[in-house]
């Protein structure tokens, strides 16, 4: 039997309508010798016999039954499941074009690198619109360049944006953080990028087709206490991982911009708990890093000048602003 070049892992939970044509799509690559490991949440529709019946077609694909894990640690026991060279995370109602793993596959090989960027569609299936992902320009980066990029949003944080070394992982101890449900992609793709010596991109065109299948909007109201705590939260998991390392000054300026970023992220949902004092910190890091009120807008600037001086005032200016 051929070793297993690239291990895809998609985590799914009452995807029925939608898991056997991402199935499909990846029973169908170019690049044979693959491995599609499936973690299984404890689906309450038909998910699961779907999965069960595209087995039968296919013995490449792993069944991992785990109830309530969260999708990170559903993540990460498809990781520790693999047995690829490369890794790629698919998101179980995404579908990749054909030639994607091998176009992928190659990529990394020819150029000996640690992780691969790659090109993608979104396809809005609420709004019937379709936007390609932004022209990435770089051949190749340090791992340190990239994270840059990353923060300054240049580039991409989401796991199913790169493809990367299996290794990775098991040298550095790369793990998923469990207590995250949101910016846990940020943090692992910190820690991925973090070790790798080479990143490079894939010019080719969108191999991925990533939908939303529900109206954007409805985040602004509907961010939970845990969601709000994560914003605040994961700037600082990854500062911590970063701030005894050699590069940290390198990236300071960056991580300050992820954190503005959560902030003004947290005020365009309309969270104002604390709105004074992380609007004095948003004021305070754009007046040591002038450049980065183009990474907010001036709008946002003016809504945290407003919140600093009294929350009601704030709440009065993000009636007009927001």
């Amino acid at each position: 039997m051929e070793a297993v070049k690239v291990s895809v892992i998609i985590p799914v939970i009452n995807q029925a309508k939608h898991i056997k044509a991402c199935l499909n799509s990846v029973m169908m690559q170019t690049l044979q010798e693959i491995e599609i490991i499936v973690v299984e949440g404890g689906s309450t529709d038909n998910t699961k016999e779907i999965i069960c019946t595209e087995m039968d077609k296919d013995p490449r694909i792993i069944i991992l039954n785990k109830e309530e894990l969260g999708l990170s640690l559903a993540r990460q026991a498809g990781l520790n499941m693999a047995s690829g060279k490369y890794i790629y995370h698919l998101d179980g109602d995404d579908r990749l074009e054909s030639n994607a793993l091998e176009l992928l596959y190659n990529r990394a090989e020819e150029a000996d690198a640690d992780m691969v960027v790659l090109n993608f569609v979104v396809e809005n299936e609420y709004n019937n619109t379709t936007k390609q992902s932004r022209s990435i320009k770089f051949v190749r980066l340090s791992g340190i360049d990239f994270i840059r990029t990353l923060y300054q949003r240049e580039n991409y944080w989401m796991v199913w944006s790169v493809f990367h070394k299996r290794s990775l992982y098991k040298k550095f101890k790369i793990h998923f953080e469990a207590k995250l449900f949101l910016g846990e992609d940020t943090l692992l793709t910190t820690q991925l990028a973090y070790y790798s010596k080479k990143v490079v991109k894939l010019d080719s065109a969108p191999i991925l087709h990533h939908y939303i299948r529900k109206n954007p909007e409805e985040k602004l109201y509907s961010l939970t206490e845990k969601q709000y705590f994560d914003l605040h939260t994961y700037p600082e998991i990854i500062r911590n991982f970063l701030k005894d390392k050699p590069e940290y000054s390198k990236l300071e300026e960056s991580i300050d911009c992820l954190r503005l970023q959560s902030i003004s992220r947290c005020f365009k949902y309309r969270c104002f708990d604390s709105a004074k004092e992380r609007s004095k910190e948003a004021l305070h890091i754009m007046n040591r890093y002038p450049e980065l009120t183009n990474v907010t807008g001036k709008n946002m600037k003016r809504l945290f000048h407003a919140f600093s001086l009294s929350e009601r005032l704030g709440k009065l200016v993000s009636k007009l602003l927001l």
